[in-house]
């Protein structure tokens, strides 16, 4: 039948602790995409986390919860298109302009890649 494709969002999926922000923006490679920033850093674990970050300039809590919502599906509906084994924080332009899942995952899916490729990680996940 072939592999089974892992579609959730776990919580070893997720950064959780501010020093794993921090330390993936200070210390990774960035790109700008249409819609977000996304930050890289490698990891040793073999599989990639995300960050979904917010400011308050993007508005109330309800829009800021929107947004990182959005982005987490992109990333649970992207994962073996994105770059294997790196922490990412991935942070909206402000003005937010909300876009349709689709181009958000696109964006994601472009922008994590050109962050890869600034980096030198060419582990993305197309075997």
């Amino acid at each position: 039948m072939g592999e089974c494709e892992k579609r959730t969002f776990s919580r070893e999926d997720r950064l959780k602790k501010r020093q794993d922000f921090r330390r993936c923006i200070v210390r990774g490679s960035r790109s700008v995409g249409r819609y977000v920033v996304v930050h890289l850093l490698p990891n040793d674990l073999g599989w990639t986390r995300l960050g979904a970050g917010s400011t308050k300039r993007l508005g109330n809590a309800v829009q800021r919860n929107r947004q990182k919502r959005l982005v987490r599906e992109a990333f649970r509906l992207t994962r073996r298109e994105l770059p294997q084994g790196v922490d990412m924080v991935v942070l909206p332009k402000i003005p937010w302009r909300e876009p349709a899942i689709g181009e958000l995952k696109q964006d994601l899916i472009h922008a994590a890649a050109e962050a890869a490729a600034a980096m030198g990680h060419a582990n993305n996940g197309q075997s």
